[in-house]
Parts: C-alpha cells; sequence; structure tokens
C-alpha cells in the first residue's frame, strides 16, 4: 500500500485547517496529521474513483482548499491522474475534473510479484510430471496463485451462511491480502429482489501486468470469487483491461429469491405428504370396517323392486 511517508517534505506544506494537529502543535505531529489525512484521500480515490474535490471533501469533512492541497500534490508525484467528466447537467460548459489512482500510482502502493515468481518456481522444479502439465503455463500458474488464497480463506468464508455477510468478509480478506477490497450495494431500495446485487470491488491488483499479459489470471481469480461465495458471479471489469477498479457482480437478491422460493417448495411438499399420510390413514379404516359401500335406494325404486 502507498505510504506517503516517503514524500518529500516540501510537497505538502502543513495547514491547520485541514488536519487533526492542533495550532502550535510541533512540526512532528502536524507532519503525521497530514500524512494521516493524505491516506483516508488515496483510499477513497482507490474506492470511489473517478471522484471529485468536493465529493471527497464531503466524504471526509474537509475543505474544498485542504483536499485540493492533498490532490494536487499527489497529482505533482504522478501518484494521481486527473480524468475531465463532462455530464448532462453541465452539458457544453466546464468538464468537472474526476481523480484516479495513476498506473504509478498502483505500481507505488505495491505489487505481489515475489510471491508469483516463487510459485513459477516451484512449477518448474516439479517438471513435466506436474498436475498442470496438460494445460499452459500461465493457466497453470494462476490457478496455483490463487489456490493458495482460497485454501487460506474457505475454512472461514464456508461458516458464514449469510451471502451478504459472506461477500463482505471477502472483501476485507482481499483488503487485508493488498488488493484493497470493498463492496458497492446496488438497487436495495428496489422492490424486485432479485434486482438487488452486491459488487465486490478491489481496488488495486498486486499481479495487474501480468494479468494483462495473460487474462486467464482474472478467470481463475473470478472461478476463486464464485467458488468462496458459492454462488455464480459475474466480471464486470478488471484493472487488466484498462478499469481502475476490478469489480465482480454478486447476484445477493437473486439467490436471496430462489431460496424462498425453496423454501415455500419444501413446505408445500411437507404439506402435501402430511396430507397423503392422512389420507392413507383414512383409506386404511375403511378397509378395517369391511370396505363395504352404502347403497341409497330411491322410493320409485323400492316400488318397482316390490
Amino acid at each position: 500500500m502507498y505510504s506517503p511517508a516517503s514524500e518529500p517534505a516540501a510537497a505538502a506544506p502543513a495547514s491547520p485547517e485541514v488536519d487533526a494537529a492542533e495550532p502550535g502543535a510541533p512540526a512532528e505531529v502536524i507532519r503525521e496529521a497530514e500524512s494521516t489525512t493524505r491516506q483516508r484521500v488515496l483510499q477513497l480515490v482507490v474506492e470511489e474513483g473517478p471522484i471529485s474535490a468536493a465529493a471527497l471533501g464531503d466524504q471526509l469533512q474537509l475543505t474544498a482548499a485542504a483536499v485540493r492541497r492533498h490532490l494536487d500534490a499527489m497529482t505533482e508525484q504522478g501518484i494521481l491522474e486527473v480524468k475531465n467528466v463532462t455530464t448532462r447537467r453541465r452539458g457544453a460548459g466546464r468538464p468537472s475534473r474526476r481523480y484516479v489512482v495513476s498506473q504509478r500510482g498502483q505500481r507505488t502502493m505495491g505489487d505481489d510479484y515475489l510471491g508469483l515468481v516463487k510459485t513459477a518456481l516451484g512449477l518448474l522444479e516439479e517438471g513435466p510430471a506436474a498436475p498442470e502439465a496438460e494445460i499452459s503455463a500461465a493457466a497453470g500458474l494462476a490457478r496455483e496463485y490463487f489456490s493458495d488464497f482460497e485454501r487460506r480463506w474457505e475454512p472461514e468464508l464456508s461458516a458464514i451462511e449469510d451471502l451478504d455477510a459472506r461477500t463482505e468478509r471477502l472483501s476485507e480478506l482481499f483488503n487485508e491480502a493488498g488488493f484493497a477490497g470493498f463492496t458497492r450495494l446496488v438497487g436495495r431500495d428496489n422492490p424486485l429482489l432479485a434486482m438487488q446485487s452486491t459488487q465486490l470491488c478491489q481496488g488495486h491488483c498486486p499481479i495487474r501486468e501480468i494479468a494483462a499479459a495473460h487474462p486467464v489470471f482474472c478467470e481463475e481469480e473470478t472461478d476463486m470469487i464464485s467458488r468462496l461465495l458459492d454462488v455464480d458471479v459475474r466480471r464486470l471489469s478488471t484493472q487488466a483491461a484498462g478499469a481502475h477498479v476490478c469489480t465482480t457482480h454478486v447476484p445477493v437478491g437473486r439467490e436471496k429469491l430462489a431460496a424462498e422460493q425453496r423454501a415455500r417448495a419444501a413446505a408445500s411438499a411437507e404439506a402435501e405428504l402430511q396430507i397423503s399420510a392422512a389420507d392413507g390413514a383414512t383409506h386404511q379404516s375403511r378397509k378395517v370396517s369391511g370396505g363395504r359401500k352404502r347403497i341409497v335406494i330411491s322410493p320409485r325404486q323400492q316400488e318397482r323392486l316390490s
């Protein structure tokens, strides 16, 4: 993860209006407060980018000037870059400035090539007899790389029954592993349950350059997410393909609806079994009584028979 402590001291002069340091505080306290604020700004850009300075200020409860000072410093250092966005409301006027993490910023936040290289060397040492010998080297490496995460995370996630809670915990595990994981709730105010979903997002990809050259890494990661959540998911975007955030669609509402339908079907089947059992008991009692049928004869029929 990117650490503002490595920035030149002159990049961001202290300003008492932004950070938590009290007026007259020692320089070390001011620098520490500014570093913490800059980390918060960067984290929000990772999660919400492209995002405007005004939106950042609203979420962080900072003045626009304070936010722009941090944004300008990180833009000058190449950690962030500006995207000019024109919305319908703004029409043909001046485009809105939105901030995203640059390629350099992604590299600064850290890569996981060391772990990937170790995995590759292990596969090479196994030679032709390796289980992945029949598939391409990239696919075998991708599968082995993500299988390590799956082995560590599966026991905890399998114990969480609620899909929403399981997705949220997976985002936290991704975050702890350096993928800047977070979730976005979609359509939760929609009365149609099937339209409600969750987006599992990753603001940083530690192996994005390899994944860009070998998309099978994104495919293997998507398959792992599907197995860990025990539901079919769909990849909406990846950083390897040029997006700023990797986004995976999790059909939470559809799964809840299917669970409700299964519960109703099970209850209906149980009710039918109970009715059948009751009918069987009545039929049995009739057999015990001799199975005789009662015949009703009308008065006219009685006259004819007499």
